[in-house]
């Protein structure tokens, strides 16, 4: 939360709420384009996923599924440092065993 030093005029705060208000349609609205072009994301234990899914099963895809891009990663160390495992049209940073229960789950909600 952000504390002002002055009270903010009735113009400032219209302002503020029309910007306000813009940023988030402008997240809102890219969140529909990922969507809508197959991008996913969420979390399996304490790893953070992102895929991308065809409409079709592909022979680029995960056992020639729809998932043809999967990346996940430890949520503690960002994507780039902490990226466990990720399929980019074939293994690049095949998952640890330990990993196979949440790549399950993953194949069986979007494959």
């Amino acid at each position: 939360m952000e504390y002002l030093s002055r009270p903010m005029s009735e113009q400032e705060y219209v302002l503020r709420l029309k910007a306000e208000r813009d940023y988030f349609l402008s997240l809102r609205t890219e969140q529909v384009i990922n969507t809508a072009l197959g991008w996913h994301g969420g979390k399996v234990g304490k790893y953070r996923f992102e895929v991308n899914v065809l409409k079709e099963r592909s022979k680029l895809g995960i056992d020639y599924g729809r998932i043809f891009k999967l990346c996940i990663w430890d949520s503690s160390k960002g994507m780039a440092n902490g990226c466990v495992a990720l399929y980019d049209k074939g293994w690049e940073v095949k998952p640890y065993k330990d990993l196979e229960p949440y790549v399950n789950q993953i194949l069986k909600k979007f494959n």
